[in-house]
This record gives C-alpha cells, sequence and structure tokens, in this order.
C-alpha cells in the first residue's frame, strides 16, 4: 500500500519535515506521497515580525516566502499542497477533515504528522493569522497604527515583548511614549536573573518605560482610538497602541482532545509520536515535550523526521528518543546591535546575540526553508 504522510501546518517544522521526507525518505520508500496542508500559501519569518512590525524596518518580501514552488522540484505524483484549514482529525479512520475555499476535503493519510505551531489569542500577526492576505493585511494594518500612535504598551516579559519593545524604542524612543509591563522585578523570568536585568537595562536606554510587578487585568476601549489597560496594582495606563504578547496557545483546536494534556498540547512520547498512538506524530509549538521556542521546532523537526524514516523504511530498530532540553538556550534582541540570553547554565554576551541574531533575525535563511535547503541554523 503507497505511504500518505500528512502535514498540517506549513511552518518552520511542517515545511522542513516535508521537505526533509521528499529528499531522503521518497527515493527508498516507492509511491511515498507528502501532502501539506496550510491555510496559507505563504510562510511567515514569524521571528522577525518584531522588527517587521516596525514601518519601513523589513519589507514584506523579506517576512513572507511562496511555499509551493520550492516543491516542484519533486516527482508530481510525491507531492500535493492543500490551501486549507484542517477542522477534525479521525484517529481510528485515519483521515482528517479540511475546509477549503470552496469545500470540505476528508484527506486519507497512512502518517499523520502535526505542526500547527502557536499562536496569540487576539490573533495578533506576529504568527500566520490564517490566509497569507489576512496575515499580510494584518500586519499592513498594526504597522498604519504604530505610525499614527502617541503612546504604545507592551504586555509580555517573554521574548518577543522584550524585542517588540526594543525594536519599537530603536526608532520611536525619542517620540512616542513606550511602555511595557511585566509581572516581576525584571523581564525574562526563569533565566539567569543578570539576562533579565540586563534586558530591563538596555530598554531603558532607549527609553521604554517598564512597569514592574503588576499584571493586566482588563482591557477595554474608551473614546476615539485608544485603550485603558487596566494593571493589578489598581492603576491604568491609556495607549494608542496596545500589543498584548503573552499567553501562546497550541493551535490544536481541531485535535480530539483526547490527544490533549490539561493546557490544550498535544501529548507526546520520547519518539515525537502522540501517546497511545503509532501513526501521529508532531513537532514544535503544538506539542508538550519543550517550550514553544524555534530552537526546539528545528530540532525536533529533524529528529522526527528520522524516526519516521525509520519506520517507513522498515527499520525500526533506529527509532531513537528525543532529550527534552533541561536548561534554557534563548537569544534575545535588543534591537540590531544590542542583546543578552542564556544557553544552557550561562549567560550569552550580547555582543554574540547581536552577531547571530540581532542584525538579520535570520531572515537570510528565509528563501533556504521553502526551499528545502534549510530550517533556519541546520540543514535539510
Amino acid at each position: 500500500m503507497p505511504e500518505t504522510i500528512l502535514v498540517i501546518g506549513a511552518g518552520y517544522a511542517g515545511i522542513g519535515i516535508a521537505h526533509k521526507l521528499l529528499k531522503d525518505t521518497l527515493p527508498k520508500v516507492p509511491g511515498l506521497k507528502v501532502v501539506l496542508v496550510s491555510p496559507s500559501t505563504h510562510h511567515l519569518w514569524n521571528i522577525a515580525v518584531v522588527r517587521g512590525i516596525v514601518p519601513g524596518q523589513l519589507g514584506d518580501e523579506k517576512l513572507f516566502q511562496p511555499i509551493e514552488p520550492g516543491f516542484k522540484r519533486y516527482p508530481v505524483d510525491s507531492f500535493e499542497f492543500v490551501l486549507g484549514t484542517a477542522t477534525h482529525v479521525s484517529p481510528d479512520k485515519n483521515f482528517v477533515r479540511v475546509k477549503t475555499d470552496g469545500e470540505t476535503l476528508e484527506l486519507k493519510y497512512t502518517h499523520l504528522i502535526v505542526a500547527t505551531g502557536s499562536s496569540y489569542p487576539t490573533r495578533l500577526p506576529f504568527t500566520s493569522i490564517g490566509t497569507y492576505q489576512e496575515t499580510l493585511d494584518a500586519l499592513h494594518g498594526w504597522r498604519r497604527k504604530v505610525e499614527a500612535a502617541g503612546s504604545i504598551v507592551i504586555a509580555g516579559a517573554g521574548p518577543t515583548g522584550i524585542e517588540t519593545a526594543s525594536e519599537l524604542a530603536c526608532i520611536y524612543g525619542q517620540t512616542k511614549d513606550i511602555t511595557i509591563i511585566v509581572p516581576g522585578n525584571d523581564p525574562l523570568p526563569g533565566l539567569i536573573p543578570d539576562v533579565g536585568k540586563i534586558a530591563a537595562n538596555e530598554m531603558e536606554k532607549l527609553n521604554v518605560k517598564i512597569r514592574r510587578n503588576t499584571r493586566v487585568t482588563n482591557v477595554e476601549k474608551t473614546g476615539g482610538q485608544q485603550t485603558t489597560i487596566s494593571l493589578s496594582d489598581g492603576s491604568a495606563l491609556q495607549a494608542d497602541v496596545y500589543l498584548p504578547l503573552f499567553g501562546t496557545k497550541a493551535n490544536s483546536g481541531f485535535l480530539p482532545t483526547t490527544l490533549l494534556d490539561d493546557k490544550g498540547n498535544l501529548k507526546l512520547d520520547s519518539s515525537l509520536r502522540v501517546v497511545g498512538s503509532e501513526n501521529i506524530w508532531a513537532a514544535g509549538d503544538v506539542g508538550n515535550l519543550e517550550p514553544k521556542q524555534l530552537i526546539y521546532a528545528e530540532r525536533q523537526a529533524l529528529h522526527l523526521a528520522m524516526n519516521l524514516d525509520a519506520v517507513l523504511t522498515g527499520a525500526k530498530e533506529r527509532l531513537s528518543d528525543l532529550k527534552p532540553t533541561v536548561m534554557p538556550q534563548l537569544f534575545v534582541t535588543i534591537g540590531q546591535k544590542k542583546g543578552t540570553g542564556q544557553y544552557n547554565r550561562f549567560r550569552v554576551p550580547g555582543f554574540i546575540v547581536s552577531t547571530v541574531k540581532g542584525k538579520t533575525l535570520f531572515t537570510e535563511k528565509a528563501p533556504g526553508l521553502v526551499a528545502g535547503k534549510n530550517i533556519v541554523r541546520s540543514s535539510i
């Protein structure tokens, strides 16, 4: 029976796995077919949206790459791109229901790979929010809001909040009021304390105001275009632009709840298979093995492709366990020239972060992803 590998989600992991299987496994498994499902015709290089949301800093061509042309290199009957959104998975009957522009399809599979990533509840375009046009229009809309704003408030103590506040302040630190809300003394909780202190100091040098030890309790649109942000310390802020950059959730709403943990993540074993399943796999933010960061999604994608190759070629003895990363591995940019981070037990100097990540946010790697050459820093 021909093997049909159905990949749901065309982000870093989904595209990387699809290319890896077609390059390495297809020559060994005659009749193998990879079907890639995505609501968007284009991949969003979302780690660069922190800069791309600032008007004039990154062109759309740096952020968006068409997905399908990179797969033209493979035999026509070995790959299919389906433009649509998965709405239902039937593990017992091995099919996925996909809603396209004009109809609903039932796509059969022998192996299913879920790589749908995560997103913010507010549908901010820091991840793909639907079709290419929907995401593009949303990004353009936020750029216009940023340009017109006199005050910008960001909630979120994680990397995306820090990087966004810093990118905005690099351009508008002298002309707009930029505030970031963090629940603790410093941003980046969970890392070496010095890392958060450095991030705070560098942001303050850019004229970012930091509201410490408080959380957002309510958000309300007031007169005109302003937003009132109520805080747990009893105070409130007024903002022309409010960016809630916290609370990412796995894009798992189309999956049976029996496959999910209490946070909505797919429950995975160390082989990257869904717990209790022999033919459903997952990689990246949708799973529960590691933090929702690109460095882990990249590693998981390559490991999953290797394990599925072992299964498809009848060499199950080559199946191996992924050892989840215990210590943080995180580079946080503060504009193009500054940064901080942690790699295992050590703080990463700012010049390394700016050299490795800050200058380009890896946008030069985006064409290579859709062409099947690399994910980010790893070759396919």
